[in-house]
Formats: C-alpha cells, sequence, structure tokens
C-alpha cells in the first residue's frame, strides 16, 4: 500500500505540504486585507470626526458671530432723539478695537448726542434676513438686510427704505463683537479714522529749525 505522503508531484513536492501552504496563503491575504480595510476604516473615521468637529465649531461660531453681529447693526441703526444719550454707549459696548476706543470717547458721545437731539433724528430698524459670508478662526463677516424707518427735522414722515449692510466680528475674551461696519464699499473705520483729530505738532525749541 502505497503512503500519500510519499505521493510527489511532478516538482517532488509533497501533495498534502501544498494543500497546506495554499491554505496558508489564503488566510495570510485575507487577514492581511481584513488588517488592511480595519486600518483604512478607522483612518477614514478619524478623517469624518475631524471634519464633523471643525463643522460645528464653524457653525457655532457662525452663530455667534451672526447675534453679535445683529445686536451691532440694531444698535448702531436704532436711535431716537427724545434719549439721545443712549446712542453711544450701546455702540461702545457691543465694539472693540479702532470702534470701541472711537465711541469711548467723551467727547464723541456729546457731539452724537447733540447730533441726534438738534436733527431731531428718529430710526428704526429690523434685520429682514442675516448670513455669515466669509469666516476665519477668528472673525466671521456677516451680511445683513435692514428694513429702515427713517425720520429727521426736515422730513418728519418716515422714509422706509431698504439697505444691504455688513459687519466684521471678531473674537475677543470677553465673546464676539464688531470691529467694523458699512455699506457697499463704505466702512465705519475708515470713517472713524478720517474724523479722528491728528496728532498735535511739537512745540518748537531753540534747537529746532524755525
Amino acid at each position: 500500500m502505497t503512503s500519500r505522503w510519499k505521493d510527489l508531484n511532478d516538482k517532488g513536492i509533497p501533495v498534502p505540504l501544498l494543500g497546506l501552504a495554499a491554505a496558508l496563503l489564503v488566510v495570510a491575504t485575507v487577514v492581511g486585507v481584513m488588517t488592511y480595510r480595519n486600518w483604512d476604516l478607522s483612518d477614514r473615521n478619524q478623517d469624518l470626526s475631524a471634519t464633523l468637529a471643525d463643522y460645528r465649531r464653524k457653525e457655532a461660531d457662525c452663530t455667534a458671530a451672526i447675534k453679535a453681529g445683529t445686536d451691532f447693526l440694531l444698535a448702531a441703526n436704532n436711535f431716537d432723539y427724545r434719549k439721545p444719550d443712549d446712542w453711544t454707549p450701546r455702540i461702545a459696548g457691543l465694539t472693540a478695537g479702532t470702534i470701541h476706543d472711537y465711541f469711548t470717547d467723551p467727547k464723541v458721545g456729546q457731539d452724537n448726542t447733540a447730533l441726534i437731539k438738534a436733527g431731531k433724528l428718529l430710526k428704526s430698524s429690523t434685520v429682514a434676513d442675516v448670513a455669515c459670508a466669509a469666516q476665519t478662526d477668528k472673525t466671521v463677516r456677516v451680511v445683513a438686510q435692514l428694513d429702515e424707518s427713517t425720520q429727521n427735522i426736515q422730513t418728519p414722515d418716515p422714509v422706509k427704505t431698504t439697505s444691504a449692510v455688513w459687519v466684521e466680528v471678531a473674537r475677543q475674551d470677553s465673546g464676539w463683537k464688531a470691529v467694523d461696519s458699512g455699506r457697499g464699499d463704505q466702512s465705519l473705520t475708515t470713517d472713524v479714522t478720517a474724523t479722528q483729530a491728528p496728532a498735535p505738532t511739537p512745540p518748537v525749541t531753540g534747537d529746532q529749525p524755525r
């Protein structure tokens, strides 16, 4: 009786060993494929989790920026000559940077109050639509549509208009604050800078040319 362990193929390799080697190769291939697949899925899941976290952070920032931008736009575009002192401090509390410095100047507050009172300025506005137009980790540009009603000493009847406006808000330690605003190409910081008094000229001394 011939033993199956002595049955050789054409190259002299025992047939049972060929079967075992083939089986091991299949197992190794399957394990390798599954390992790669699991690693690939894990890597993709990590990327997806990071992407979702980034989307949620941006969405939360946009929501907070819209709130800050809307608060500023309503404060800036609602005033009443019968209580003019409220307007400037309200804007100062919602801003940062150059705008904040400007509106916290007592002289600016006095001038604004006098202007609103003298012109009998009365304005009421609502935000009809608002969205985040551009966004980074620290700043968001909010665009909005304002429905406005304006009266003054020369035009006692309300004039109703709709305006497209924008406000730039920045992340501060105390939350999101407005740092610039405007309509079209107009910019509040540009206007503020232009109206600020120039630095005083230093006095001429005997050592300086006259």
